[in-house]
C-alpha cells in the first residue's frame, strides 16, 4: 500500500483527514472526503489518476474553469445585467471554488471509475462512459435535492466532454488502441 520513502504523503493525509474530520460539513461530505483521501495511498490510484501527463487533473480544472466562464456569460447577458463589481467577483470566485471541489473530489473518482468500467466494453465505450458520468451527476440529487443537481449535471457533461477531447489527443490513447 505505502511504498518506499511516501512519508509526505502519509503525513499530508492525515492533516487532511483531520481537517475533514474536525470540520462542520454534513457527515455524508466528510464520508466522501475520507475515502477519497485513503484511496490516495493506494499506488494503483495515483498511476490511474496521474498517467497521461496528469491527463485527468487537467480535465478537471478545465471543466471547473469552463463551466464558472459559462456561468458568467450567461448571468453577463441576464435581464437585468448584474453590475460588474466586486460581490459578483466573489460570487464567480465562490462558483469557481466549489466547482473545483465538486469536479476534483466527486468527479475523478467518478471518471477513474468509468475508464475502468468502459474499458471493458470497446464496442459501446463511448456511449457508456457518456451515461455513467450523466447518470452520477444525476445522482447527486439525492443528495442536494434542490437546484444544485442542474449544474452537477453540466459540469458532468463539461468533464465527459473534455476528457474525451484529451484522451483523443494523448499519445499513449492512440499507442494503446493500434495494440
Amino acid at each position: 500500500m505505502i511504498k518506499g520513502n511516501s512519508y509526505i504523503l502519509v503525513f499530508s493525509m492525515a492533516v487532511l483527514l483531520t481537517i475533514v474530520l474536525v470540520s462542520t460539513t454534513p457527515i455524508i461530505i466528510k464520508t466522501l472526503f475520507a475515502l477519497i483521501t485513503i484511496a490516495f495511498l493506494f499506488p494503483v490510484i495515483r498511476k490511474l489518476l496521474f498517467k497521461d501527463h496528469f491527463r485527468k487533473i487537467k480535465v478537471a480544472f478545465y471543466s471547473s474553469l469552463t463551466f464558472t466562464i459559462g456561468l458568467f456569460l450567461v448571468s453577463v447577458f441576464e435581464e437585468p445585467p448584474f453590475k460588474l463589481d466586486g460581490d459578483f467577483f466573489q460570487i464567480i470566485l465562490i462558483v469557481l471554488f466549489y466547482s473545483l471541489m465538486g469536479n476534483f473530489f466527486y468527479g475523478l473518482p467518478v471518471s477513474l471509475i468509468v475508464e475502468f468500467i468502459s474499458m471493458k466494453f470497446f464496442n459501446i465505450r463511448f456511449w457508456l462512459s457518456g451515461a455513467i458520468h450523466i447518470g452520477f451527476g444525476l445522482a447527486t440529487y439525492f443528495i442536494d435535492p434542490g437546484g444544485f443537481f442542474i449544474f452537477a449535471v453540466i459540469c458532468s457533461i463539461i468533464f465527459f466532454a473534455l476528457d474525451e477531447i484529451t484522451k483523443v489527443y494523448s499519445t499513449s490513447y492512440w499507442t494503446n488502441l493500434r495494440r
